[in-house]
């Protein structure tokens, strides 16, 4: 096992790109994962509560109930009766809305209710950063529509009469209902995102580790070497594909354990078997970069051409394979186009089994599927890479019958 430590070695002695290719862009794919909204997870509804405050100038029983009201909806903060306090409390975020009610407010307003004439103007400003102020303005104008319509129903009613009225109209609440629909956005859909995002860390990664360990064993002096060494070539390339194999999988197991410890606490209702054939998705999308460094390194490419191949085609998987934005909004032309890439059916299987709630194997078919057409596009890269490997092994770089044919010349 001599070819097979050597070529660990190889890698080993490379630690940036393990740091670089493994750790930065799962890390960074954590960090992208974790943005996504996937809709909450609570069983109630609760509406946030917008600090407000009230200059209460008339101390009516208008006002007071307006207040009161307020009170129930948003967050009440006390601001003082001045200019410059009010001005210094929606400057600085402290409320998002305040309310001026002028003297003699609650008295005009009855008075305009009962007539049926223009009613008296309330003085609100509210902060323009969120929606929040807006909101609560739209409440103030509800509450007073409703004492409104109560006070020109009954013109003779006492305006306590007319209050009590509106408070009950506006106490009635609407059931709210969280809903979660079959294909959904659900918790876990961070972990499928991840490892769809993480196409690009995986191809990166793989594609130069294996370019890289295949490289040190195509210079011509250790060729030239190995070919005159006691070991036959068919052992010589057994120990190499089991050390690409290992740093397949070594990549695949980090890149998915660093999902797995991130986002594990949104796994819980996927069931065990479900999450199976997600890691095995993973994997055998893992086979199309070890395929793709095996075909550099047969054709005898260097390590700055691994590194540019790993991380082009990376990016262009990723890309057209639906992981970095919606296929649907891509030109026909390119949705077309993407079904010849490995992503897009790696991605599809991966998205399907997350929300796999019932594991079976009429279930499983159309993921199996797909992952099939992942490992078809690994084998036909893998036996390129070997004709184009026979073919590199007669040319004039490998030290074989081209490279004496030019010596004699």
């Amino acid at each position: 096992m001599q070819a097979f430590k050597c070529a660990l070695r190889v890698v080993f002695s490379h630690p940036v790109y393990v740091l670089v290719y493994v750790l930065f862009l799962s890390s960074m794919g954590v960090f992208i994962a974790s943005s996504i909204n996937t809709g909450s997870t609570e069983e109630n509804f609760s509406a946030t509560k917008v600090p407000f405050a009230v200059i209460d100038r008339d101390q009516s029983e208008l006002s007071r109930s307006l207040t009161a009201f307020l009170d129930e909806n948003a967050e009440q903060v006390k601001v003082a009766d001045d200019s410059f306090a009010m001005q210094d409390a929606v400057a600085t975020g402290l409320v998002r809305y305040l309310l001026v009610v002028p003297e003699g407010y609650g008295s005009a307003f009855m008075e305009a209710a009962h007539t049926g004439s223009d009613q008296p103007v309330l003085e609100s400003t509210f902060s323009f950063g969120t929606m929040g102020g807006q909101l609560v303005d739209e409440q103030v104008n509800q509450y007073v529509g409703l004492v409104r319509a109560a006070a020109a129903l009954e013109p003779d009613a006492s305006a306590t009469s007319v209050l009590s009225r509106a408070d009950s109209a506006a106490s009635e609440k609407t059931a709210i209902e969280t809903v979660q629909t079959p294909n959904g956005a659900i918790p876990a859909d961070r972990f499928a995102f991840y490892l769809q995002w993480g196409t690009y860390t995986m191809t990166a990664a793989i594609v130069v580790c294996v370019g890289l360990l295949m490289s040190a064993f195509n210079r011509t002096e250790v060729r030239r070497r190995n070919l005159v060494a006691p070991m036959s070539s068919l052992q010589l390339g057994l120990q190499k594909a089991a050390a690409c194999l290992l740093v397949t999988v070594a990549v695949w197991a980090v890149a998915c354990g660093i999902g797995l410890v991130a986002f594990g606490y949104t796994l819980e209702s996927v069931p065990s078997s479900a999450m199976a054939l997600v890691l095995f998705s993973a994997f055998v999308f893992s086979l199309v970069p070890l395929s793709l460094g095996f075909l550099l390194g047969q054709l005898g490419a260097s390590e700055m051409v691994a590194n540019a191949v790993g991380n082009i085609l990376g990016m262009v998987m990723s890309f057209l394979g639906g992981a970095w934005i919606s296929i649907e909004l891509l030109p026909p032309e390119v949705q077309t186009f993407s079904h010849f890439i490995p992503t897009y059916w790696y991605n599809d299987a991966v998205g399907q089994a997350i929300h796999l709630t019932d594991v079976t194997l009429e279930t499983m078919a159309p993921i199996l599927g797909n992952l099939g057409i992942v490992a078809l596009f690994a084998v036909a890269l893998f036996a390129v890479a070997l004709a184009a490997g026979r073919l590199h092994l007669k040319s004039a770089d490998a030290g074989g019958n081209a490279a004496a044919s030019t010596l004699a010349v």
